[in-house]
């Protein structure tokens, strides 16, 4: 596919840092944006709806639905609601950009395979809980995955060329979150406001406290052995607390592959958007002189320990429950439900107590998905 081809975008999740820089990205690349869909932020998806007007907006939220239906009533975009979705999703268009988080994205990243000519996806949970249905569903439509996760922008740009057979590891680095020199005893004191102090980048609020736990990591590494039919233990993390080498692959040699970038999100999404070309960003390049230093540093113990749930949940195939315990665990967290310490304790009793998944449709995630809701999403 080359740059011609791709003229028209849809945008899942358009409200949200990674849509709204999907936005203005498409835009300063002479896309035509065909659909915009967002949530609650109805005031945001108004001015978005007005300054690039789409063709359709989907609301899923109710009550949101309304105010936007309203606003845009003497428009020429259609305003659709969630139930909508659907048909939504199977519009044509020439590259989606599924930027939904949580496990809301799972149903319309499917349903946009073979409608969209390429799927530029940031939503980990759709990579996780899809899994290898997902990637041989969209070989079998025909359409073609670009990963907007820096880490995996990185790495699929390190494996152009290369050979499968080669790669003896792929190294995904880690910021280290804002408790990177924490020892386990102090955990203990650590507040939602902290935990939502990331140090380099602006994000929601789940990946910030995923990225505090460096769970985030570990779903990553799980991501990366889908997206790239790799041995999961071959994915490795490295903590690297200046974030400007996302990705790094080390061939049979013992030579190295890295992608180096400022930390934002311009850099993915604009490459997942124009791929095979590259297009200029109004991002300043690195000054090597000025960085002077970069760090590397093994993790502390329970960082480790948080990252290693991700070889146990692939090795027992258990990766939608063990994103399934996460989310909620990260929402006890932010409800004040859970401490921050025990979140670990939390997902890894739901791996112990869940078996072995085998999802052969999208029904079949959902049904492992509800299960762990059942049983764990208690107060």
């Amino acid at each position: 596919m080359n740059k011609a081809t791709i003229q028209t975008i849809s945008i899942w999740g358009s409200t949200g840092i990674i849509g709204s820089k999907a936005c203005k990205i498409a835009k300063q690349s002479g896309f035509k944006i065909i659909s915009l869909v967002g949530n609650k932020n109805y005031q945001k998806l108004i001015e978005q709806a007005k300054l690039y007007e789409p063709q359709y907006v989907g609301v899923y939220d109710p009550k949101a639905f309304e105010i936007v239906k309203e606003s845009l009533n003497s428009s020429q975009t259609e305003v659709l609601p969630g139930s909508e979705f659907e048909n939504l999703a199977k519009i044509e268009t020439d590259c989606c950009i599924m930027a939904i988080s949580g496990s809301s994205a799972i149903k319309p990243t499917f349903d946009c395979l073979g409608h969209a000519k390429r799927l530029a996806i940031a939503s980990k949970e759709a990579i996780i809980c899809g899994g290898e249905l997902l990637i041989k569903m969209a070989k079998q439509l025909g359409t073609e995955i670009i990963p907007v996760d820096s880490e995996h922008s990185s790495i699929f740009q390190c494996l152009i060329g290369e050979s499968k057979k080669d790669i003896l590891e792929i190294i995904l680095t880690a910021s280290g979150g804002p408790f990177i020199d924490f020892e386990e005893k102090d955990l203990e004191k650590v507040t939602i406001e902290d935990a939502l102090k990331h140090p380099n980048w602006n994000m929601g609020k789940k990946i910030t406290i995923d990225s505090a736990t460096l769970i985030n990591k570990a779903l990553e590494i799980i991501e990366a052995a889908f997206l790239f039919d790799a041995d999961v233990d071959k994915v490795r993390p490295l903590i690297h607390p200046e974030s400007i080498i996302h990705g790094l692959v080390k061939f049979n040699d013992n030579s190295l592959k890295a992608a180096l970038a400022f930390p934002d999100m311009t850099f993915p999404i604009s490459y997942a958007i124009n791929y095979p070309n590259r297009k200029t960003c109004d991002l300043s390049p690195l000054d090597f002189e000025k960085l002077a230093k970069l760090h590397f540093r093994k993790p502390k113990s329970w960082q480790e320990r948080n990252m290693k749930l991700a070889y146990q949940a692939f090795n027992e195939r258990k990766v939608i429950a063990f994103n399934t315990a996460n989310e909620i665990a990260v929402s006890k967290f932010l409800n004040g439900e859970l401490k921050f310490k025990d979140i670990y304790g939390f997902v890894s009793e739901v791996l112990e107590n869940t078996n072995s998944e085998k999802a052969e449709s999208i029904d079949g995630i959902f049904q492992i998905i509800d299960f762990v809701k059942r049983n764990y999403n208690c107060n």
